[in-house]
């Protein structure tokens, strides 16, 4: 047995039960089928590059002929979600790679729309809330906004979004201010000016709430950034928990620290004064005193 069919077969051993395909239902049979497979291509149950069952154990497992079978997958070809290899089967296609900084506060929508791709934000819910412990502490009030989102690249999720925003400072706000929109863009417009602060990023599983939102199976673990955003004057914006699909990159920017001071760094900084002695003669001026 190849290498490939014993990863197919192994895949094929991992699946769901049967889908019992509706006969009368009024959906053709390779419909059903391409659809069962590409939710669990969605759901990340057939990851990046993992094989396919193969067309025989497809054909075993739904009850039909090798053309329904093919044309099922051609169909997930055609949606960019598999890869057929003359001879080797098919495997799911790579993800695109969804990159952001995680050293700057906001701008995901510059950042997505750099790369030629167009992002939208869906508001899932908007209601007062009393915030979490950390949102508060971050924040200094316990009267707030809790405002989900989900955002999207290309309609696929990407971002499932959960922030505690201050009524205080944002008494009046509706879905409809933000839909489609930035959250810092609509603050500054109203004479609020987002400037930073502490993030945290850490890989997590993905709770029911998670995963429904961003297309996941429960468990699977996807990367959490989590921080406030303040205004020049050290005031409490936004806390906020972004969940990221499993396949996000952040970059950040590192830089080196000084180099520290060696052992016998004394002989260095003697050589300093004498030659500060030296320039204080030559000027006829008096050395500053050690």
């Amino acid at each position: 047995m190849s290498v490939e069919r014993s990863m197919a077969s192994e895949a094929t051993d991992d699946a769901p039960p049967p889908l019992e395909l509706g006969r009368a239902a009024g959906v053709p049979l390779y419909a059903q089928i391409r659809d069962a497979l590409r939710q669990q291509i969605d759901s990340h149950s057939l990851p990046p590059g993992a094989p396919l069952p193969t067309e025989e154990a497809l054909q075993a497992r739904y009850g039909v002929s090798r053309s329904v079978v093919r044309q099922a997958l051609g169909d997930l070809a055609d949606l960019g979600l598999i890869v057929r290899q003359r001879g080797r089967g098919s495997v799911v296609a790579p993800r695109p790679e969804h990159r952001r900084r995680a050293d700057q506060a906001g701008g995901l929508r510059q950042q997505v729309e750099a790369s030629g791709r167009h992002l939208r934000t869906d508001i899932v819910e908007l209601a007062v809330d009393e915030p979490p412990s950390a949102a508060a502490a971050a924040l200094g009030v316990t009267d707030t906004w809790r405002l989900e989102r989900i955002r999207r690249v290309e309609e696929e999720p990407l971002v499932f979004m959960r922030t505690w925003l201050p009524r205080e400072l944002f008494p009046h706000l509706s879905a409809e201010d933000l839909d489609g929109g930035s959250l810092h863009d609509w603050m500054r417009a109203r004479g609020v000016e987002p400037q930073g602060g502490p993030r945290q990023l850490q890989a997590v599983p993905a709770d029911e709430a998670v995963a429904a939102h961003l297309d996941l199976r429960v468990g699977v673990p996807v990367l959490l950034l989590q921080g406030v955003t303040r205004d020049q004057y050290g005031r409490g914006l936004e806390w906020f928990t972004a969940w990221h699909q499993p396949d996000t990159v952040f970059d950040v920017d590192a830089h080196v620290g000084p180099r520290p001071l060696e052992p016998g760094g004394g002989e260095e900084l003697g050589r300093v004064r004498e030659l500060v002695q030296e320039l204080a003669l030559l000027l006829g001026t008096q050395p500053p005193r050690a």
